[in-house]
């Protein structure tokens, strides 16, 4: 795709990716070509985060058993949610620039679905949600979002992924610190849906089913996967990346000032939380990566630190997790290799 050409393009990320770290190097506010977002850099889905995910056991219950308030609720914020981004989105064209948001694939999921995949496909026939949208009402296989797909083919994804040994044992922790000890251990529902790669894999799969089949009279449909390990250890990755989307490879940014005292009072727990590494940091933290990693060992110290029974659960849900992981991982982006005269 030319690099002239304004672009929807859709960081589909997980918790704990260093989607943050990311964003922060891509400088969006300085890419004049690009509308930024002014929120987050994206995560325009954080309300439905907010409503579904905080929620006092909402994840661990069974769909038939939501109040119809708590529905109508989250069927709301999933419409609004979406019609911002399709508000920002259209501003963005309007003004001939390209956008770029990053989401939390587990954001979009679609209700109905997770709940089959907790209790069994056979334990709900309710219809599966969808945002009201006049570009279509298709969802076919693999498509566990709230979005149509004639909404995500005119998207341009990168897939963002991490070790899930990185991953998992640092949601635990952030779970531990915004709600306790006792409160994050017994929130299984929360767990089952944050710790697994599943839905980020199934979205992954859609496009490649887009990007092999005839999409005559949609825009071009890619798909590019990143590496979290990377993005700290590999700036010719970005710069290529930076390239491919079309952004200005002079305007990335690898080291920043320390955040403000006017930025930290404007985040939430939750995002202090999430962002702390970041908040503390001038620069690319090293040794964050998952080079030399030894899953066992890593087992041994995440029953050490969350207990016997969570510890076990921690590395069943890593293990459980790499065959999707490794699949988007090894058709990640990489540098451009140096052409060797013989």
């Amino acid at each position: 795709m030319a690099s002239n050409t304004p672009k929807r393009l859709y960081l589909l990320t997980h918790p704990r990716t260093a989607s943050n770290l990311l964003t922060r190097i891509l400088a969006l506010d300085d890419q004049t070509d690009v509308l930024s977002s002014g929120r987050q850099e994206g995560n325009f889905f954080f309300d439905v985060m907010a409503l579904r995910w905080f929620k006092p056991g909402l994840p661990s219950r069974h769909i038939n058993t939501w109040t119809q308030e708590e529905r109508q609720k989250l069927r709301h914020a999933y419409q609004s949610c979406f019609e911002a981004v399709e508000n920002h989105a259209g501003r963005a064209e309007s003004l001939g620039k390209s956008v770029f948001v990053k989401e939390h694939v587990p954001w979009l999921c679609e209700p109905v679905t997770e709940t089959r995949f907790i209790f069994g496909n056979d334990s709900v026939n309710e219809p599966v949600w969808m945002v009201e949208t006049n570009l279509g009402r298709t969802r076919t296989e693999s498509n566990e979002t709230v979005l149509p797909d004639e909404f995500l083919q005119i998207w341009c994804p990168t897939f963002l992924i991490r070790h899930p040994a990185l991953v998992f044992p640092s949601l635990y922790r952030t779970a531990i610190g915004i709600q306790g000890t006792e409160a994050a251990r017994n929130d299984e529902g929360v767990h089952k849906l944050e710790m697994t790669v599943r839905c980020s894999r199934r979205l992954y799969d859609w496009y490649l089913k887009r990007l092999s089949s005839d999409n005559e009279g949609a825009n071009e449909v890619w798909s590019i996967n990143l590496d979290a390990d990377d993005v700290m250890t590999e700036p010719k990755v970005i710069l290529r990346y930076a390239e491919i989307i079309g952004f200005d490879p002079t305007k990335l940014r690898f080291s920043w000032g320390e955040a403000s005292k006017e930025d930290l009072n404007q985040m939430g727990k939750a995002e202090t939380r999430m962002r702390s590494t970041l908040i503390a940091s001038t620069g690319i933290v090293e040794g964050k990566t998952a080079a030399n990693l030894n899953l066992d060992e890593e087992a041994r110290k995440w029953r050490i630190e969350f207990g016997e029974d969570m510890g076990g659960k921690v590395e069943g849900w890593v293990r459980e997790a790499m065959p999707d992981c490794e699949c988007i991982k090894e058709r990640r982006l990489k540098p451009v290799l140096p052409i060797i005269n013989k």
